[in-house]
């Protein structure tokens, strides 16, 4: 049941791996990524919004504890919350998917996210401009752990008051026109995905791992929410906080 990496996803006429194309785009474009890469770091470090590890909103009593999830799938990463608690502010999704126990969230760039085959040129215009992005949501009829089998997949333990707070943001993620409806875009034929018009622009300081760690951020779990440009540093983090949750090693 486990989706193929974007890094493992055929792409381009010959149907060579992802990584290889971007492996020899970058080859390519050395040059210019020697430029670019100080000015994205002196970037990083104004921004810079390093966390510690206190946890914000811990739930006072054990019937306040919510879990969710967090899903790398090698690229890219995601945020899976149960059906139960969409609440009002993210339960619309199921109107446009197949009923499942749960639901990833992940947000990336508009083309590169939907694309069948990412080109060079999609990379390039990734890496190097401001574009628009998108919502990606999942049905899943499983827990994360199984229908995800084989990524890295963290529970992370959350407060009411976090989990409302995690929401909200996740909601902000989608753009909605003034009747308050999203803009359904991309869907898969079996109903188990759909891409929706997102709220904000991907660049290469804003990237689809950096959106994640705002989200949990703005549950309470200490993350570092400007250099957070990896799956792997967001599975790091989320792990850490698990293994520190409340202030106390777990």
């Amino acid at each position: 049941m486990k989706r193929p990496s974007l890094m493992e996803r055929p792409a381009g006429a010959s149907g060579a791996p992802l990584g290889k194309i971007l492996a020899d785009t970058v080859s390519r474009f050395s040059n210019l990524g020697k430029l670019w890469l100080p000015l994205v770091a002196s970037l990083l470090m104004l921004s810079a919004g390093c966390a510690g590890n206190e946890w914000k909103y811990p739930p006072a009593t054990k019937a306040e504890e919510r879990s969710i999830y967090v899903v790398s799938h090698g690229w890219h990463t995601g945020v899976v919350l149960s059906r139960e608690e969409l609440g009002a502010q993210l339960g619309f999704v199921s109107q446009y998917l197949r009923e499942g126990r749960y639901y990833e969230f992940g947000w990336g760039e508009a083309e590169w996210y939907q694309a069948e085959k990412v080109t060079p040129w999609i990379f390039l215009k990734t890496v190097f401009w401001s574009n628009p992005s998108v919502m990606h949501v999942v049905s899943l009829p499983v827990t994360p752990d199984r229908f995800f089998s084989g990524s890295d997949v963290v529970e992370l333990t959350l407060s009411e008051t976090g989990l409302e707070h995690l929401k909200e943001e996740l909601r902000a993620s989608f753009a909605f026109d003034p009747q308050m409806r999203p803009y359904p875009l991309k869907r898969s034929p079996d109903g188990e995905s759909s891409f929706f018009k997102g709220e904000g622009n991907y660049l290469i300081i804003n990237t689809c791992n950096r959106w994640t760690a705002k989200v949990l951020h703005s549950g309470g779990v200490p993350m570092d929410t400007a250099f957070t440009l990896r799956a792997a540093s967001v599975i790091r983090q989320a792990r850490d906080a698990k293994n520190n949750f409340g202030g106390k090693p777990r």
